[in-house]
């Protein structure tokens, strides 16, 4: 079905929620509606890219297609040219340029091809796969990001002094990766997004530590696979750190399956988005805004609610030990931040300047404390593999 394009004045496009519709600029290419979003928060793209469909009203006439996340950096600027062309530059510069997510919609085309996990699983990995030229600047250049892969990979060494092959679970652009690899350590990483794996390997390549490193396209969900593949006991240990885990709405399968592929006495750690932060509760609560404030406790956590790009799943102190339990036991924990904001909150960090590092000081002091363990933004839990599961 091609649609031709009224006039640019008499143009408009509505997208078709379940809770209204959203006015959006657009471009027609062939059989496909291009659309750009400008905010990572946000929550229309994702509905449809979650969803797989969209339903468009132009000129009266409802239209239904396919969705896709457009990663291709070509194609992204091709169809940003087109913008450009048709909104001028006066326009474009104020709507669409630098957008967070440029997508399509493929009229008269079906997402029905697959189960509902696995188009979900194809989006987060266009989502990621989206941000992998980015992501590190997001990290570094943003003091409690630091902050938190500070700590990861100092309980990262500790736990695994004495350990030498790991596997990693979602290793993003490798900021523990990395270190580790420099360490000494073989690494196994696995992570849902093929680009943020090619990252990992064009560094691992430029500092002469490619040999040790092994990666595979893979989701948190889909790790079972890899019993056939290496074995079981095949790792010392393994870890995955704020990010994959949060990114599965079912976990169950997880720690059986870590459980095979560790060998005994070996450990899991892990950092995972905190249900009960306390910096929210409380701010939040006393600014009035108490759907913010336990905004953690929905399933998911959705954007605009959370700072990720992708719906998540935070998960409490007990009920991930619980989840883990009996193939797991609690050795560590740890808060990360408890004192000191989310990194989506970082403008307050930056009004402390030099007492930055005093409050850090203060924050680490607190982090493994009851009850100030269990209410950071993240935690990160150390699990010992048990010696036998009756």
């Amino acid at each position: 079905m091609t649609v031709a394009p009224p006039p640019v004045g008499e143009e408009v496009l509505e997208l078709v929620l379940p809770g209204g519709t959203v006015p959006l600029g657009f471009v027609l290419r062939s059989e496909e509606v291009l659309l750009v979003a400008r905010e990572r928060s946000s929550r229309w793209p994702v509905e449809i890219l979650r969803n797989g469909t969209a339903s468009l009203r132009i000129g009266g006439r409802v239209l239904v297609g396919a969705t896709e996340l457009i990663v291709d950096p070509g194609e992204k600027r091709s169809v940003l040219d087109r913008f450009l062309e048709k909104y001028g530059p006066a326009r474009f510069a104020r709507w669409y340029e630098n957008p967070a997510r440029v997508l399509k919609v493929v009229l008269g085309s079906s997402s029905g091809m697959g189960t509902h996990g696995d188009r979900y699983h194809d989006w987060l990995a266009a989502e990621f796969d989206n941000v992998a030229d980015d992501y590190d600047r997001h990290i570094l250049g943003n003091r409690i990001n630091r902050l938190l892969r500070d700590r990861s990979l100092a309980e990262l060494r500790r736990t695994f002094a004495q350990s030498r092959v790991l596997l990693e679970i979602g290793c993003g652009s490798g900021m523990e990766t990395l270190p580790l690899l420099g360490d000494g350590h073989e690494i196994f990483c696995v992570d849902i997004s093929e680009r943020m794996l090619e990252g990992v390997r064009e560094k691992a390549r430029r500092d002469g530590i490619l040999e040790r490193l092994r990666t595979e396209r893979l989701s948190a969900a889909s790790l079972s696979r890899l019993l056939s593949e290496v074995g079981p006991a095949a790792f010392d240990g393994a870890y995955s750190t704020y990010g994959a885990l949060n990114c599965e709405a079912e976990l169950a399968p997880l720690p059986p399956t870590l459980y095979d592929l560790i060998r005994p006495e070996g450990r899991f750690v892990a950092g995972v988005y905190n249900r009960w932060c306390a910096f929210e509760l409380m701010g939040y609560s006393l600014t009035g805004q108490f759907a913010r404030a336990f905004g953690r406790s929905d399933r998911p956590v959705r954007v605009g609610s959370s700072r990720f790009c992708v719906d998540v799943y935070a998960h409490s102190v007990g009920d991930f030990e619980r989840l883990f339990a009996p193939w797991f036991a609690r050795e560590r924990l740890a808060a990360v931040p408890v004192l000191l904001p989310p990194s989506d909150l970082v403008g307050y960090a930056e009004k402390f300047g030099r007492d930055f590092d005093r409050l850090d000081r203060w924050d680490r002091a607190l982090a493994r404390r009851w009850p100030f363990d269990r209410l950071g933004d993240h935690f990160l839990m150390t699990l010992r593999r048990s010696p036998r599961v009756s």
